[in-house]
């Protein structure tokens, strides 16, 4: 099946070329089609309120068209739609609907535009129509408060190892990912509820740039990384890990976060993959 067709397959209508640097898609038998993300990432451009117009050039002519950020510096286009279903500075997950196949712009009959770049020059797609883009591996960086010591501990960087120091309560938490876009974290402070969310936490002091209280202790965490799956797990204070949490982000199911609501936390281990 397509990457980026809902419900066909890749029918090849022009290829890519010198003087054509995308491919024209069409479903089976030239039926219509929903027009779905490639892959994870972030619209960054929407294009919209255009009818056909042939002959129309720059912008114009890609007519409805929605683009999209992805890790390491790809991005896809998508144009001549009849419908737009995102926005910009949405973030969208692969396989999520963000268009129908139309004939707005610059088209000769109803068809997807599909455009790969790589930071900002035109890539021939045709091998990632069901293939996922290349990329280079993302890390994370990540360190805990730890209430009894009342201080930061030393940067960890993915699973090599944990932070925290067994039988110390955490009370604050840091992560950025390289390579990974948008991180976000939420955290439970023991007596305090779920705090604010937290977005893309530099390594700074502000109450902005962690999860947590400082000084009172952590019972659950989430954390959601954009471009990858956040792996993570907590130790329990005087007691044992808890099983590992994959790609949730959920803090009304107790299987969408690591913690036990009500039980101290004192050691967090983090990858991206």
């Amino acid at each position: 099946m397509s990457r980026v067709l809902k419900n066909g397959d890749n029918q090849i209508t022009e290829g890519y070329s010198n003087t054509h640097e995308a491919v024209d898609l069409v479903r089976y038998k030239n039926k219509t089609d929903f027009i779905v993300a490639h892959s994870n990432g972030r619209v960054v451009f929407v294009q919209t309120g255009f009818k056909n117009e042939k002959g129309s050039t720059g912008n114009r002519s890609y007519g409805n068209c929605v683009k999209i950020e992805h890790k390491d510096g790809y991005t896809t286009l998508y144009a001549h739609l009849s419908e737009v279903y995102v926005k910009k500075g949405q973030i969208v997950k692969q396989g999520q609907v963000i268009g129908k196949m139309g004939d707005s712009g610059n088209a000769y009959g109803v068809h997807l535009h599909f455009e790969l770049r790589k930071e900002g020059k035109r890539i021939n797609p045709t091998p990632y129509l069901n293939a996922d883009l290349p990329s280079s591996s993302i890390s994370c960086t990540y360190r805990v408060w730890d209430n009894k010591q009342q201080e930061w501990l030393p940067k960890v960087e993915n699973v090599t190892t944990y932070a925290g120091n067994f039988g110390h309560s955490i009370g604050g938490f840091q992560m950025i990912t390289e390579g990974g876009g948008v991180t976000k974290i939420k955290a439970h402070v023991l007596g305090e509820g779920w705090l604010e969310e937290v977005v893309d936490g530099a390594f700074g002091n502000g109450n902005n740039h962690y999860a947590g209280i400082k000084g009172k202790a952590m019972d659950g965490i989430a954390i959601w990384s954009q471009y990858g799956d956040a792996t993570y797990r907590v130790h329990i204070k005087n007691g044992r890990w808890l099983p590992w949490i994959s790609g949730k982000y959920d803090i009304k199911n107790s299987n969408g976060y690591a913690g036990i609501l009500g039980q101290e936390m004192d050691a967090i281990q983090v990858y991206i993959k």
